[in-house]
């Protein structure tokens, strides 16, 4: 009995591997490339706060430009904002060449990330647990 199990086993094992082999050689990109250079009509960032993975509401958020372009950490914040019920909040009239800092003040420390404007032109600014 253990030889035809293992024979039944084997066979389903290559019937499984040939339904998912592709003919294809190809490979398929997985994102599109991005803009070669910064959008002028995009002047805003999103940023997104979460504890524990959960939105969190009335986070101070400090946004500041970097104190290096060599290694990007948060200057001097400039402005400072809270999140809205859903945990997010808008950043506005940015330049759309420059390099952000966020801050999220957590009630269990800080959160950062400082983004060029090909990320935060583009996407969400996540900041939290």
């Amino acid at each position: 009995m253990p030889k035809r199990l293992m024979i039944v086993l084997c066979v389903a094992a290559l019937a499984v591997a040939a339904c998912h082999s592709s003919s294809s050689t190809t490979p398929t990109p997985s994102f599109s490339p991005g803009s070669p250079a910064p959008n002028p009509s995009i002047t805003a960032a999103h940023v997104l706060v979460t504890i524990n993975g959960a939105p969190k509401s009335k986070v101070p958020v400090q946004e500041s430009t970097p104190k290096s372009t060599s290694s990007p950490r948060p200057g001097k914040p400039f402005e400072t904002l809270a999140t809205n019920h859903n945990g997010k909040v808008k950043f506005t009239d940015l330049k759309p060449a420059k390099t952000y800092c966020w801050v999220a003040i957590l009630p269990t420390g800080k959160s950062f990330e400082c983004a060029d404007w090909e990320v935060w032109q583009s996407t969400l600014i996540t900041l939290g647990t």
